[in-house]
């Protein structure tokens, strides 16, 4: 029997998955909510990889299926490569890495693009320290797909970060390659990447850099932003479908 564990992005904890608990419920799906110690990014190592284990010895007998939203999916990825063989499937859903190094054209490309660049590296770093508006902040992560009242529903549950952490994770890129240096849990029937054609806090080459990087499968929802593909009925169904298949294929 499947186990889903699901694991959060930045600035929300477990309701995310809200909307799509009824669809697997509808399913019999068997599942986990989890909530990571954001308190600083050592502490939301530790949790990531607590909270797994501490799932496991209540279901010894069940195969274990990581699913990752945005930062959540990183730490999917970080449990995934400790724990190895004991997992059975790696999801992740709008999540990217950049390397550490970037080649030579693309340099010469970031040279080109240089203003524009800067502004969004302004704009993250006020988005990390919590100081952009509401209203500008949910347009990175949402398109008109998902419904008003859902937005709404999900800004009662968000979490003011700790600056420390949110700067801490922003400046983290070699801490994340290094983790994945050796890579030990990878190919395209074990790990699978989703992401949306329209996300506007994530490149492109960033969540291709992750696919290439564990050889995973990938699916793009065209159209989609960062939350809508979990977040909009429009995606949701289809998603939910895809992940019960994917852990379904031996």
């Amino acid at each position: 029997m499947n186990h889903f564990i699901f694991f959060h992005g930045v600035g929300i904890r477990s309701h995310f998955w809200d909307i799509i608990v009824p669809k697997l419920k509808e399913r019999s799906i068997e599942y986990s909510l989890v909530d990571l110690d954001f308190s600083s990014l050592n502490n939301a190592f530790e949790s990531s990889i607590q909270s797994v284990k501490e799932i496991m010895k209540k279901h010894p007998e069940r195969n274990f299926v990581l699913v990752g939203h945005s930062l959540g999916g990183l730490f999917a990825i970080y449990v995934a490569q400790h724990l190895g063989d004991v997992i059975h499937k790696l999801i992740f859903v709008n999540t990217g890495l950049a390397p550490k190094r970037v080649a030579l054209k693309a340099m010469q490309q970031m040279q080109i693009n240089r203003l524009s660049k800067f502004i969004k590296k302004i704009g993250m770093r006020l988005l990390f320290s919590g100081k952009l508006p509401k209203w500008l902040s949910s347009s990175l992560y949402f398109t008109d797909d998902t419904p008003l009242d859902v937005k709404i529903e999900l800004s009662k549950h968000n979490v003011r970060e700790n600056r420390e952490f949110l700067m801490e994770q922003f400046n983290s890129k070699s801490i994340w390659n290094s983790h994945l240096e050796r890579v030990h849990f990878s190919g395209p029937d074990n790990v699978l990447s989703v992401f949306g054609s329209k996300d506007k806090t994530t490149p492109k080459r960033a969540f291709m850099y992750l696919v290439e990087k564990l050889n995973a499968s990938y699916t793009i929802y065209q159209g989609s932003g960062h939350n809508d593909i979990i977040t909009a009925p429009k995606y949701n169904e289809k998603f939910v479908e895809e992940i019960i298949l994917f852990a379904d294929n031996v």
